[in-house]
């Protein structure tokens, strides 16, 4: 009997248990289905954030990528906290104000209101479709990658079983039943690297020794990899100046502006809460990814030769580990990709049953029918994750592609994210014209690296410069919004909890 599949089985039949558990808890109404209600703690929603944060690409690609060029991969780590420090600071409480006091549940919800047009929420909605199925594809290629390891079970074999179990209780339960198993998995996720931090310390005899190990270090012939001491040095070609910016660019913006992220504080109970989750997350986040470095690092000292740097993190937890605790370590991995998955399933159904649906063509469309075409969505989209993920088997780390959707999402949403809360000027025509350019102009240099300018290291960096530019200048060829429109932003509602209480105590009124 294969001990890891029993093993991985049996978690994911109890993430089945509690999608069915959280089942009977929903009143079948779509805030329930889709926010939870508005009613989570702040432990549960920086569980369910947290676990949305990391995925797949955390733990195969980001620590594969540091097994292959170095330490470039510590840029992710710091992209990453300055996201959440910007979103706590100066975005989760709006967001959920947005939310409460405009029944918002969506980040399509949030741009089309703000920029009051079809095409501003269509337009959005439909590219975090596209990017949301491709993202579910690198997950499922991710969760392989792992069942490959420990089993014979072919390729399509373990893309088709993560994709059920996401969407039994993804369907079944909604955002309720997302964001108790997120947090489940959360927990499971820092566990997995603390674990195998301590061992990868432990048996290389520490971090100098370990580092010392890492430069001395070689590449399998006819790879590209970086190699020996190049790991570490500040020529290395991921760690030059452009390079390095432009990968925290991609982070910091990227993870600002995903909506399967930003809309958990929609599930808060209150607006403090929803600041007090991203900030609970902060901690466990530096040392999950500071943890990833020195695994990579401890992962090429121990098997320089690994022909898919992807399966460098389950590699050493297989080689460290008696095969029982390997097998709940590996749940970790697992947790990281279900999780993930379920948040961005919810998210791409949602576009379609309620930002599109409902607000576009039948806004008189009963919560039933919202509710029914979204778990038709969930499995037409699945569908097609499945097939992407067959198509793009042969994709050599998870990270390039991960990265390549934070870099179109922080280029294109941004400057409409900062403009919405911030900038009175800002108006539907600049939102519009400024998603297309940052999104269409990033994916071509992607694409097509020769039209990356001298000074844009990285795609995302003239991206979102032009980005900016559009936003801005068409912001001020234009007419402004309504005043009833801007005054859902910056009206009495937006204002901080103290001053608002003050002017309920002067006024008597509680809500505009």
């Amino acid at each position: 009997m294969n001990t890891y599949i029993v093993i991985l089985f049996a978690f994911m039949a109890i993430m089945l248990i509690f999608g069915f558990w959280a089942t009977t808890r929903n009143k079948e109404t779509a805030e329930d289905y889709f926010v939870a209600g508005r009613s989570m703690n702040a432990y549960i929603v920086a569980g369910t954030y947290g676990a949305s944060f990391l995925s797949a690409g955390s733990f195969l690609g980001t620590i594969g990528f540091n097994y292959a060029y170095g330490f470039a991969a510590g840029w992710q780590l710091i992209g990453t906290l300055t996201a959440m420090f910007v979103l706590a600071t100066f975005f989760a409480s709006k967001f959920w104000k947005f939310g409460y006091y405009n029944g918002g549940m969506t980040m399509p919800d949030l741009i089309g209101t703000r920029y009051p047009s079809k095409w501003s929420r269509g337009i959005y909605a439909v590219l975090i479709l596209c990017i949301y199925t491709v993202g579910l594809a690198a997950m499922f290629m991710g969760f392989n990658t792992v069942l490959g390891m420990v089993s014979d079970i072919p390729y399509m074999g373990g893309i088709i079983v993560g994709a059920i179990v996401v969407l039994i209780y993804t369907m079944s339960g909604g955002a309720r039943a997302v964001a108790w198993t997120d947090t489940v998995c959360a927990v499971l996720m820092l566990f997995a690297v603390v674990v195998t931090l301590y061992i990868s310390l432990r048996n290389s005899g520490g971090f100098e020794h370990l580092c010392e190990l890492f430069a001395q270090s070689t590449t399998p012939e006819g790879t590209n990899w970086i190699e020996g001491g190049a790991l570490l040095t500040k020529t290395n070609s991921y760690l030059i100046f452009g390079v390095s910016f432009g990968w925290f660019m991609v982070w910091a913006t990227g993870n600002l502006c995903q909506p399967h992220q930003i809309t958990r504080m929609y599930l808060a109970k209150d607006e403090k809460t929803a600041r007090k989750a991203v900030a609970i997350c902060m901690i466990p986040f530096s040392l999950i990814y500071i943890g990833g470095l020195i695994i990579g690092a401890y992962g090429r000292t121990i098997a320089p030769d690994l022909v898919k740097y992807d399966t460098c993190f389950p590699y050493v937890v297989m080689a460290s580990f008696p095969t029982i605790m390997a097998a709940v370590i590996l749940m970790g991995i697992i947790a990281a990709i279900i999780s993930t998955c379920s948040t961005m399933l919810l998210i791409t159904s949602q576009c379609t049953s309620y930002d599109i649906y409902k607000k576009m063509i039948n806004q008189n469309a009963s919560e039933e029918k919202v509710i029914k075409i979204s778990r038709v969505t969930m499995a037409v989209v699945i569908l097609l994750a499945i097939f992407i993920a067959y198509e793009a088997q042969n994709i050599p780390g998870l990270i390039f592609l991960w990265s390549s959707a934070f870099a179109m999402m922080g280029a294109g949403i941004l400057p409409s994210l900062i403009g919405a809360f911030y900038w009175k000027r800002a108006n539907a025509p600049a939102n519009i014209s400024s998603m297309i350019v940052g999104f269409a102009s990033t994916a071509m240099m992607y694409k097509w690296p020769e039209l990356k300018p001298d000074w844009g290291a990285h795609p995302i960096l003239p991206g979102m410069v032009l980005s900016f530019i559009v936003f801005i200048v068409v912001a001020f060829l234009t007419k402004p919004e309504s005043k009833e429109t801007i005054d859902k932003f910056f009206g009495k509602n937006m204002l901080p909890f103290s001053e608002r209480e003050k002017m309920e105590e002067n006024t008597g009124i509680k809500e505009i």
